[in-house]
């Protein structure tokens, strides 16, 4: 009975002592000079095979730890509230000498890519591997308000509008006093002969006409008619 005992207890021990163990930190960048800023709710999530999920908390010393893996291809991502963290693709297999050691690799991965297409090398190690994971970006969760800008004003459409109006009224004379007779004349005509022109004329007729006239069966030129039969 002692015997099956210590022999379990030595299956358990080779079994911990070959058990894959990952550890990530996160070093002093210029964009996070100081990572233990980071708030304690960052963590960090490695997905495994369907039903294999390890999700740890950062610790005191910028790291998150990942113990007694399988054999497995995981993807490893890092969660924070001010800042982007690359995914990384983490592989443990067994390894090709005697032992039962295990070989863990991670590698860059891309999102949306295909799970073989790796990136750039993090690292290899033998049961054990240490990397390092710098922040890839800063959140924004407020779009900052744009000064004022007078290029931006003068690009307004009604701006632009305004201006152009402006100059019309106020070079128009200008233009006319300045042309010789004959070219006036040629303007004058087909400012006449203009839609715009023929719908202003329209647009008189329609505010000088009587409807009571019309409705009564009377109109201007019967009006001016008996008018002119009186004075005779």
């Amino acid at each position: 009975m002692a015997s099956i005992r210590n022999a379990l207890v030595v299956v358990a021990c080779a079994a911990f002592a070959s058990a894959a163990r990952l550890t990530v930190s996160i070093p002093p960048s210029q964009l996070l000079p100081n990572p233990s800023t980071l708030p304690s709710s960052s963590h960090a999530i490695l997905l495994g095979p369907p039903g294999v999920l390890y999700d740890v908390p950062l610790r005191r010393d910028n790291t998150f730890l990942f113990s007694d893996l399988p054999d497995a291809s995981y993807l490893l991502t890092i969660h924070s509230r001010d800042y982007f963290f690359p995914p990384l693709r983490v592989d443990v297999a067994p390894y090709a000498g005697e032992g039962g050691s295990q070989n863990i690799s991670a590698w860059a991965t891309f999102r949306g890519n295909e799970w073989d297409n790796k990136g750039q090398p993090f690292g290899t190690g033998r049961d054990e591997l240490r990397i390092e994971v710098r922040a890839g970006a800063e959140k924004q969760y407020y779009q900052e308000r744009g000064g004022f800008s007078i290029l931006s004003f003068l690009k307004s459409p009604m701006i632009l509008m305004g201006l152009a109006s402006v100059v019309l009224i106020f070079g128009m004379p200008y233009l006319m006093d300045n042309m010789d007779p004959e070219t006036r004349e040629e303007f004058e005509e087909i400012s006449k002969k203009s839609p715009l022109t023929g719908s202003a004329g329209a647009a008189v007729q329609m505010q000088n006409f009587d409807l009571a006239g019309f409705l009564a069966g009377t109109t201007k030129s019967s009006e001016d008619a008996q008018a002119g039969g009186k004075k005779k």
